[in-house]
C-alpha cells in the first residue's frame, strides 16, 4: 500500500492492519511474510476482523481436540492451528490449520457450553478418521425429500441424530450440516478428496520465518533506540502478559533495562509469580482495595472501567511521580481494539504529562509476538498454555466468559469469592440471576448482541440497555455485611494498623478522602450501633419505665459517660449538642454578660468560635483578638498582656486551627486565665479526632467539639463544663426535675441542658465513635498523623509554585494542611484534583476570614486534611497531582 493511501485508509477510518495470513503450502506452515524460508511464495489466507491472529496452544489444542472428538471421534488434528478472533456473543475464533479454515470454537455464556463447528474445507484432513457425528442423507433423510440441489435445505431426520453440527454424506459426496430438533440444514455437498498433508510443529515455522522475525526484531529495537532519550529516562511497563513480555525482551536488547509491573492486587498468582522471576522488574505496590471499592462503585464494566483509575493509574501516578518525565517502552498493539488500530509509534499518555510512550510492536500480530518469544526462547506467562488469552486481572470485564469459565476450574476459590460478590450485589438491587450467570455485569449499558440474546430469553432492560431490576429488591441484613467482612483475610500489618482500620469505612473504597477536618467518615461500629438502636430498642429517654425506653435511656447515659471519660471529664458536666457551633452558642447565651465584660480571642478562630462573641458587642461586651506570629504560632505573649491588660470574663481559643494546623498551648492559657480569675473555653473540634485530650490537664471551663469530625454522627456534638455554671438556653420537657405553676426545679445534670427528645441514635454513635478510637489509641493516631503530615508539608514545599502554611515544628501541628498554587484559584486546584484524580479536598475559607484576611489570601486556600484512616499512598498522590497541575500551568 502506498502511503496515500495508507493516509487515506486512517482517513476514512481504516486502521492499518494486515487483513490476509500467508501460508506455506509445501510446508504446511504459517507466515509472517509473503515469503517462506523454504524459497515458495505463501497462499493469501483472507482473515476476519479484527485481523488478529494467534497461536492455539496447549489448553486451546486440548479443548479443540475433546470437542472433535466428541463430534466426530478420534480425528486427528494438526500440531500447527491457529486462532483468528472474530466478532460473537462472547468466545468467537476462526480455526485455521493447513492454510485454511478448519471451523469455529465458540462459547454460549447463556448454556456455558463450548462449541465446535466444523468448516466444509477441513473435510478432506477429516474423512477417513471420523467414526461418528456422520449424517447419510440417503438413509436419514424422509423418503422423497432429497431430490435435486440440497445445499441450503432443511430436511426431516427418520432417526434420531446429535444435535450441532455435523457431517452430511449424499451418495458420494460431503459437506456439513446442522441438526436441530429432528432436523438437518445442509450447507452445500461437494466431492471431497482426502489428503494427509505434512504435519509439521511450530519449531518448523520458526524456522521457515527466521528471516521476518529478525526483520521484525530489527526495527522494533530501532524504534526504541530512536525514541528512548526523548525524556530524561527510560523504562518498560510490564504486565506479565505476552505482549510487554516482548517488550521487555526488545527494550533490554535496545539497552532499557528498567522496568516497573503494577500490582493491582487482583492479579492471577501465576501472574505474579511469573513477573517476580523477572530480574530487573520493580512491583509497584496498589493504591486501592478492589474489594473495599467494588461494595459502593458495583462491578466494573468494558464502559464503566473505574477500577483502572483506582488499581493502574494512580499507582502510576505515583511511580512517575518518582521517576520523572521518562520514555515509557509499552507492548500495545493495533489488532487488541479498534481504538487502538491507529496508534501511533509515540504518544503522549493522556493521563499523565511525565509519560511518552513507545509502541514497537504496534503493528505486530500475536502470532508474530508467539514467534518471536520461542525464536528468542523467552520464558512466557504459563497461563497462556492454560487456554487464557487475557492475562491481566482475573475478574476484568474484558475478559470473556469462557475465559472466567476455565477459571472455576483453575483457580476455583478466586472465582468463587468475585460470584459471591456478583450474586450479592444482584440480590440488593434486585437483578436476575442471569446477570451474573450470563455474565451481564460486564457492561453497564449493553451492547447490541447481548440486548438480543436478553430480548430472545425475555431479560428485561432499561432505556439506556441496562438490566433492569424487578421490584421488589432483595435486601441483605446487617448481619451477613458483618460476616463477609469478618471472613476477608486478615492484612498483614507492621506499625499503625491502616488497613485494617480503613476496612471499617466502606466508603473509602474509591476515592481520596482529604476533608475530614470539615466531617469524618464513621466506621461501621459506628453505623451499626445507630441501626441496632433503630432496630432493637428505638424509645424515648427519661421516666419511661416499659424495657425499650429503659434500655435506650442506659444506652444514651453511657455513651455520655464513655465521651467524658475520654476526654478525662468524669468530674465535669458532659451535654451532648448538635455540634460545636451550639455547644459555644450555649456558653456564649448561657453566661450573664454585662456591659464592660471582656472576651479575648484569636484571629486562628473558626467562625462558630468567633460571631458569638463578636455578637456579644451589642450588649456592650469588649472583645480583643489575639494575631498569630509569622510562624503560625498563637502570640501566646499578646494574649497574656491583653488578659493582664484588663478584667477579662472569658478566653475563648481553638485547640488546633482548621486552616493552619496550629496546635495552641492551651495548658499555658489555662494558667494565664487563672492566674486572673477568667473562665477559659476551648475549641476541640479539630483536636479530640487527633491526639489525646484531657480536660482535667488542661485545666478549661469550657471545652466544645462535634461528633460528626471524630468518626461520629452528624448532628453531634458536646459541650463539657468544669461546673454547670450556665444557664438553661432552651426549655422544656426531659430537662426539669418539677414543675409548678410558679416555677420549675431544673434536673440534675447533663438533662438540664437537653430539652425536648435528644438525637438518640446519634448520641449512642458517638458512644460507638469513642469506643473504637479507644481501641485504636489516640496516641497512636497522633504519631501516625504527625508522620503523615510531615510527609505531606514535605512534599508540598518541594514543588515549585507551592505555597504551604503550616507552623516548622511537627509537634505544633495536626493533619490540616493549607496551600495555595501560585495562578490557580484554590477553587479551580481543588475541582482538578476531583475530576483528574479522585482527591477530595476542601477550598476557600474555611470559616474563617478574619484568618485568610491577616494573611493576605483573599481566595483562601486549597485545604488537605487527613484522619486515622488516610494512607502513605494517598498522601503520595496528593503531591503527586498537585506537582501535575502546576507543570501544567
Amino acid at each position: 500500500m502506498s502511503r496515500k493511501k495508507a493516509y487515506m485508509g486512517r482517513m476514512e477510518g481504516e486502521p492499518p492492519v494486515k487483513k490476509v495470513l500467508f501460508w506455506c503450502e509445501r510446508c504446511n506452515v504459517p507466515l509472517v511474510g509473503p515469503k517462506c524460508g523454504c524459497g515458495a511464495e505463501g497462499k493469501k489466507v483472507p482473515l476476519l476482523q479484527p485481523y488478529d491472529v494467534r497461536p492455539a496452544l496447549k489448553g486451546d489444542m486440548a479443548l479443540i481436540r475433546k470437542l472433535v472428538h466428541e463430534q466426530f471421534g478420534s480425528v486427528p488434528l494438526p500440531r500447527v492451528m491457529l486462532l483468528n478472533k472474530t466478532g460473537g456473543v462472547d468466545r468467537a475464533d476462526l480455526v485455521i490449520a493447513h492454510g485454511g479454515r478448519f471451523g469455529w470454537l465458540t462459547f454460549d455464556p447463556v448454556n456455558r457450553r463450548f462449541n465446535f463447528d466444523i468448516a466444509p474445507e477441513a473435510l478432506p484432513y477429516v474423512l477417513g478418521h471420523a467414526s461418528k457425528g456422520i449424517v447419510d442423507l440417503e438413509s436419514a433423510a424422509a423418503a422423497g425429500e432429497v431430490r435435486g440441489r440440497i445445499g441450503g435445505k432443511k430436511f426431516a431426520l427418520t432417526a434420531p441424530a446429535p444435535e450441532g453440527t455435523v457431517i452430511v454424506k449424499y451418495r458420494n459426496r460431503y459437506g456439513t450440516g446442522t441438526v436441530k430438533e429432528g432436523q438437518i440444514r445442509v450447507k452445500e455437498v461437494v466431492t471431497v478428496e482426502t489428503r494427509r498433508p505434512a504435519n509439521p510443529d511450530w519449531s518448523l515455522v520458526i524456522r521457515r520465518n527466521h528471516i521476518h522475525l529478525k526483520n521484525l526484531e530489527k526495527e522494533a529495537v530501532r524504534t526504541i533506540r530512536r525514541h528512548m532519550n526523548d525524556r530524561p529516562t527510560a523504562n518498560v511497563s510490564f504486565s506479565g502478559g505476552k505482549d510487554s513480555t516482548a517488550v521487555l525482551h526488545l527494550a533490554r536488547k535496545a539497552g532499557v533495562e528498567k522496568a516497573f509491573f503494577i500490582d493491582t492486587g487482583i492479579e492471577i498468582q501465576e501472574t505474579i509469580d511469573f513477573v517476580a522471576s523477572r530480574p530487573g522488574v520493580e512491583i509497584i505496590e496498589k493504591t486501592g482495595d478492589f474489594w473495599q471499592a467494588v461494595e459502593k462503585a458495583g462491578p466494573p464494566g468494558k464502559d464503566h472501567r473505574w477500577c483502572c483509575k483506582l488499581l493502574k493509574l494512580q499507582p502510576l501516578k505515583l511511580y512517575l511521580a518518582g521517576v520523572g518525565p521518562c520514555v515509557t517502552v509499552q507492548g500495545n498493539r493495533w489488532y487488541e481494539s479498534w481504538n487502538r488500530a491507529s496508534l501511533e509509534e509515540t504518544s503522549q499518555n493522556p493521563a499523565n504529562p511525565l509519560q511518552l510512550n513507545v509502541s514497537p510492536i504496534r503493528s505486530w500480530r500475536a502470532l508474530e509476538v508467539f514467534l518471536y518469544l520461542w525464536w528468542q526462547k523467552v520464558e512466557i506467562n504459563p497461563l497462556y498454555e492454560m487456554g487464557l488469552e487475557r492475562i491481566g486481572c482475573f475478574l476484568c470485564p474484558a475478559m470473556l466468559e469462557s475465559e472466567y469459565e476455565l477459571l472455576r476450574e483453575t483457580h476455583p476459590d478466586m472465582v468463587a469469592r468475585w460470584d459471591a460478590f456478583l450474586e450479592d450485589w444482584a440480590g440488593k438491587k434486585g437483578l436476575p440471576g442471569e446477570y451474573c450467570r450470563w455474565g451481564l455485569w460486564r457492561w453497564r449499558a449493553l451492547p447490541p448482541k447481548m440486548r438480543e440474546v436478553c430480548r430472545e430469553r425475555g431479560i428485561a432492560l432499561n432505556d439506556d440497555y441496562s438490566v433492569r431490576a424487578s421490584e421488589e429488591k432483595v435486601m441483605r441484613p446487617a448481619e451477613v455485611t458483618q460476616r463477609e467482612t469478618a471472613s476477608a483475610p486478615a492484612v498483614k500489618e507492621e506499625g499503625f494498623p491502616v488497613a485494617r482500620i480503613r476496612g471499617d469505612f466502606p466508603i473509602l473504597g474509591d476515592i481520596v478522602y482529604l476533608d475530614s477536618a470539615a466531617t469524618s467518615f464513621s466506621p461501621e461500629a459506628v453505623v451499626g450501633a445507630m441501626v441496632e438502636f433503630e432496630h432493637r430498642y428505638r424509645a424515648n429517654v427519661g421516666r419511661g419505665v416499659h424495657r425499650l425506653t429503659q434500655i435506650a435511656s442506659q444506652r444514651y447515659w453511657h455513651a455520655h459517660e464513655k465521651v467524658a471519660a475520654f476526654i478525662g471529664g468524669r468530674n465535669g458536666v458532659t451535654v451532648f449538642t448538635k455540634n460545636t457551633t451550639e455547644a459555644i452558642n450555649m456558653v456564649a447565651q448561657g453566661l450573664p454578660w454585662k456591659p464592660g465584660d471582656r472576651v479575648v480571642t484569636t484571629i486562628l478562630e473558626h467562625h462558630s468560635n468567633y460571631l458569638p462573641w463578636t455578637h456579644l458587642k451589642m450588649q456592650g461586651v469588649e472583645v480583643v483578638v489575639i494575631p498569630v506570629r509569622p510562624d503560625y504560632s498563637l502570640d501566646l505573649d499578646a494574649l497574656r498582656e491583653a488578659v493582664e491588660a484588663a478584667p477579662t470574663r472569658l478566653v475563648a481559643v481553638t485547640h488546633a486551627s482548621n486552616v493552619l494546623g496550629t496546635v495552641t498551648p492551651v495548658e499555658e492559657i489555662a494558667r494565664i486565665c487563672h492566674g486572673h480569675g477568667s473562665l477559659l473555653l476551648v475549641d476541640g473540634a479539630q483536636s479530640v479526632p487527633h491526639m489525646p485530650v484531657d480536660v482535667a490537664r488542661i485545666g478549661c471551663d469550657f471545652f466544645c467539639f462535634s461528633g460528626h469530625k471524630m468518626l461520629g454522627p452528624t448532628g453531634t456534638g458536646v459541650l463539657w463544663m468544669k461546673e454547670p455554671i450556665l444557664e438553661p438556653t432552651m426549655l422544656g420537657g426531659g430537662m426539669v426535675e418539677t414543675v409548678t405553676t410558679d416555677g420549675f426545679t431544673p434536673a440534675a445534670g447533663y438533662q438540664q441542658y437537653e430539652a425536648g427528645t435528644p438525637n438518640i441514635a446519634g448520641g449512642i454513635g458517638l458512644g460507638a465513635a469513642v469506643g473504637y478510637l479507644e481501641k485504636i489509641g489516640m496516641e497512636e493516631v497522633r504519631q501516625y498523623e504527625e508522620e503523615l503530615t510531615s510527609r505531606l508539608i514535605d512534599g508540598l514545599k518541594g514543588i515549585e509554585g507551592v505555597h504551604v502554611y503550616a507552623a516548622e515544628d511537627p509537634a505544633a501541628r495536626i493533619g490540616v494542611v493549607s496551600f495555595t498554587i501560585d495562578g490557580l484559584h484554590p477553587h479551580e486546584v481543588a475541582r482538578r484534583l476531583d475530576e483528574d484524580t479522585e482527591i477530595m479536598v476542601r477550598s476557600g475559607h474555611h470559616c474563617c476570614m478574619p484568618l485568610m484576611e491577616r494573611l493576605g489570601l483573599p481566595d483562601g486556600t486549597v485545604r488537605a486534611s487527613l484522619a486515622l484512616y488516610t494512607t502513605r499512598q494517598e498522601v503520595d498522590l496528593l503531591v503527586a497531582s498537585v506537582a501535575e497541575i502546576c507543570r501544567g500551568i
